[in-house]
């Protein structure tokens, strides 16, 4: 039977997602369905809600009837769940298949829905084999990603030329440009679909108002929900502060439901109390500080228009679903490490476009308020005017806003114009651009040339080397994916020949320093240290060496991984509060050192306090340190920073919210659930890859304690230890939404959360662990005894066995009597998701 024909398929699809349903598929829809069902790779650059995901399952309708294999990717685990969802729906559970790092269903079905880390370890670790026959990207602009943008980049350099791929985005700048990379890099053609019309006109407003008579009018206007960006957490509470004192926004039924969604969703102390009021009210903080909980009830409320403001760090524009009538910038200034810029028309673009929902509105409506300073004086020189009989409002507000230029040049202060305002509306969304860094994992997952007849770009030419044989012509004209290594990435990586020159300096580095440790042979070939490249996010070469040479207990695995992770935003505001008990001694001790001596200096003060307060570092920046001095470039390991929270949580017993009060952080508690999310899954990942059961006791104890606080860990907890879920392997993913979930389990998680009275309950989580282990020290003793006793026979006897060379049968190290299938260390390793 012949295969059905492109034009055939275009139009049987049509037919069942669009005229079924009575609707008609956009322009830019049209031409993306019939490029990608025509088989050719393309970037489709669209604003958000043009409905780039109907464009994608055009491919996928045409591969399941072609008999063709499918990858869709997404950079976040939330979304690769709801694609999942929805593709199953429409395509037939049997036919989708799903991949995290933790669990897997379906995976021999024709479609696979999977984090994008998933496809990056197959690229990478499955050198010419085509993943699929169409590979499809969703939210690619996540390529600028600071954090993961490599796994795309790296991703589209390794893919195999036969694999069709499609690329989703929302607008960015020159998308011809990436095109044209792709080209040169794969040997393949890419088509880009740019359009900039949105299904919505955005209507953009520059006004000399006040904030609270700007949300007057809107609230009077109806147009609402509006979303006001703020470039700073706390100024979040403020400006919510400021709107609560309008009339309330929701109607009484309104807040008689919003109590009811509370009562569920809020924990009795912290940010909560200062929450409900505002959520009543009909306004709603949403940032990085806020518990995920919390912003996931705003999230439901706003879609739910219950709630007519919602007030926001940038955060909210970088792929969460929550559309709004209107934005509203109360300045175009932000702060970056204190010092103060002007917003770019990349950022403005990512907010403003959040402006106009396609199922609501006819319009979207992005506002930007001048300085305040401005539009104060602008209103009393107009009154003046007025009475003096005369007003000229255009040179009075050419004379205020020259005025105001003036000042900001005296004090340093940036001042954002009508002008300024309108080059930002015309300004370029953000180009793609490389992200990539080079590391130990990424070196040994990717692999090297050979060393002995390949010189690495970055190395040092000695004087009497001889010259190195060019490539072969044809070799070189071959795709990246055919002759894939670490050094032909880099020298297609999307950046500039400067970038390429420096990262070819960092991985010559890297490869000495994993010579000296023993890693690599002269070829540049692997021997031992398996365990590095499973370690991305982390230094994998520093967490080899350690574990195989140091002696280390509870504690220190413990202080490990708070070393390791890089969320260091509690610590600093903790150090902060160090930091001021520092200079008020400092400035008490210098008056009495200047009773006795004038000349006395803040340096003598401060002298005395370093003196009698000498930083102890830990264990663990001993180690660090003595890692360093074995290695040939020590600085491509340092900048890590010992983090002392959970440490301190666990050491004292104090539950997540008692931390919080105790040390002020109600407006940063979604910080630190990130950080100790961050801690558990750094200590389960050094688990499953160093066989030691000291890191997965650990990240149990941070999850008890997390499931206190956040109902997905509650989950988690259940569908580990389901019969059903052990047995069939199949771990369905928890509900998103809140409101999801059965009511009796919502009622008995928030019977928990309110079971011990205010400021004397103990929201640890770690009571159940406790059970099961001795007191602190007993237990850590205990741990000791049992690592030394039949599995293991001591802590660097493991390691050693966890990171051994392959032996005669492929798996990692010597034969293991572990019950942990040796599996375990070839399971993918997907960096930390944002929760």
């Amino acid at each position: 039977m012949a295969a059905p024909s492109a034009a055939d398929l275009e139009l049987a699809f049509v037919e069942k997602f669009f005229w079924s349903q009575g609707r008609e598929p956009y322009p830019v829809q049209e031409q993306a369905i019939s490029a990608i069902i025509g088989g050719q790779s393309v970037l489709v650059t669209v604003p958000t809600g043009t409905g780039k995901t109907m464009m994608a399952k055009a491919g996928i309708f045409a591969a399941l009837a072609r008999g063709q294999r499918v990858v869709y990717t997404t950079p976040l685990r939330a979304l690769t769940e709801e694609k999942f969802r929805e593709l199953s729906a429409d395509f037939g559970e049997e036919n989708v298949g799903f991949a995290t790092g933790d669990y897997k269903v379906n995976r021999e079905a024709p479609v696979q829905v999977e984090v994008a880390e998933i496809l990056w370890n197959r690229v990478v670790g499955e050198k010419n084999v085509c993943p699929a026959d169409l590979v499809i990207m969703d939210e690619g602009h996540y390529l600028n990603d600071l954090e993961r943008g490599y796994v795309w980049e790296q991703s589209i350099i390794g893919l195999d030329p036969r694999s069709q791929l499609v690329v989703l985005s929302a607008t960015v700048g020159h998308p011809e440009r990436f095109c044209h990379w792709v080209e040169l890099t794969r040997k393949v053609k890419m088509l880009s679909i740019d359009s900039r019309e949105r299904r919505v006109p955005l209507e953009h407003q520059f006004k000399e108002e006040l904030l609270i008579d700007v949300v007057k009018q809107l609230a009077h206007d109806g147009d609402v929900p509006a979303i006001i960006f703020c470039f700073g957490r706390e100024l979040c509470f403020e400006v919510a502060r400021l709107l609560k004192s309008c009339r309330r926004f929701t109607t009484d039924a309104e807040k008689e439901e919003i109590d009811k969604r509370c009562d569920a969703a809020l924990l009795p102390a912290g940010v909560a109390k200062e929450l409900r009021p505002l959520l009543t009210h009909g306004i709603g903080v949403h940032h990085a500080g806020i518990l995920p909980r919390y912003k996931q009830l705003v999230e439901e409320l706003t879609l739910e228009r219950k709630l007519r403001f919602v007030v926001s760090t940038e955060t909210i524009a970088a792929g969460i679903n929550l559309p709004a009538k209107t934005v509203v910038f109360p300045a175009l200034r932000k702060f970056i490490k204190k010092e103060a810029r002007l917003v770019t028309p990349a950022e403005f673009h990512q907010m403003a476009g959040r402006a106009g929902r396609p199922q609501f509105d006819d319009r979207g409506l992005a506002i930007a308020l001048a300085p305040e300073a401005v539009t104060v004086d602008l209103r009393k020189e107009l009154k003046a005017a007025g009475k003096r009989g005369a007003i000229d409002e255009v040179k009075i507000k050419k004379t205020i806003y020259g005025r105001a230029k003036n000042d900001a040049q005296r004090t340093g202060e940036l001042i954002w114009t009508p002008e300024i305002h309108a080059e930002l509306v015309k300004g370029e969304p953000a180009e793609l651009r490389s992200k990539t860094k080079i590391t130990a994992e990424q070196v040994l997952a990717i692999g090297l040339p050979d060393l002995t007849t390949h010189r690495l770009p970055g190395q040092p030419v000695p004087a009497d080397a001889p010259p190195l044989v060019p490539i072969d012509e044809i070799e070189a004209s071959l795709p990246p994916s055919m002759r894939l290594n670490v050094v032909t990435v880099i020298d297609h990586l999307l950046t500039d020949e400067r970038t390429k020159r420096e990262l070819h300096k960092t991985l010559a580095m890297l490869v000495d320093n994993l010579r000296a440790v023993g890693v690599l042979d002269e070829h540049g070939k692997q021997v031992t240290g398996n365990m590095i490249k499973q370690l991305q996010g982390m230094d994998g070469l520093f967490v080899f060496h350690l574990l195989r040479n140091e002696q280390l207990d509870y504690e220190d695995y413990r202080a490990l991984v708070e070393l390791l992770i890089d969320h260091d935003a509690v610590q600093r505001m903790l150090d902060r509060k160090g930091d001021d008990a520092k200079r008020e001694w400092c400035r008490t001790r210098l008056r009495e050192l200047r009773d006795a001596n004038p000349q006395a200096a803040w340096e003598d003060a401060e002298a005395e306090w370093d003196r009698d307060h000498p930083y102890v570092p830990s264990k663990m920046e001993e180690a660090l340190a003595r890692f360093q001095a074995q290695v040939p470039h020590p600085e491509i390991h340092g900048g890590k920073k010992q983090k002392r929270i959970w440490s301190r949580m666990d050491d004292e017993q104090i539950g997540f919210l008692d931390f919080v009060i105790k040390e002020g952080l109600e407006h940063e508690e979604g910080s630190l659930f990130t950080y100790l999310v961050r801690c558990m899954n750094t200590a389960r990942k050094l688990g499953d890859v160093s066989m030691l059961d000291q890191f997965t006791e650990l990240a149990d104890r941070i999850k008890a304690c997390l499931a206190r606080v956040d109902e997905r860990f509650c989950w988690a907890v259940c569908r580990q230890t389901s019969p059903r879920a052990r047995q069939s392997g199949d771990r369905a993913s928890p509900p998103r939404r809140l409101s999801a979930w059965p009511p009796e389990r919502r009622a008995a998680v928030g019977r928990d959360a309110r079971r011990e009275p205010e400021g004397a309950q103990r929201w640890s989580g770690m009571r159940d662990v406790n059970q099961k282990v001795p007191a602190r020290r007993a237990g850590h003793a205990a741990i000791g005894a049992s690592a030394r006793h039949g599995r293991r026979t001591s802590t660097s006897a493991t390691a050693a066995a966890a990171v051994a060379p392959p032996n005669q049968n492929g798996a990692a190290g010597p034969t293991r009597s572990h019950s942990r299938p040796a599996s375990t260390l070839d399971a993918t390793i997907v960096p930390p998701d944002a929760m």
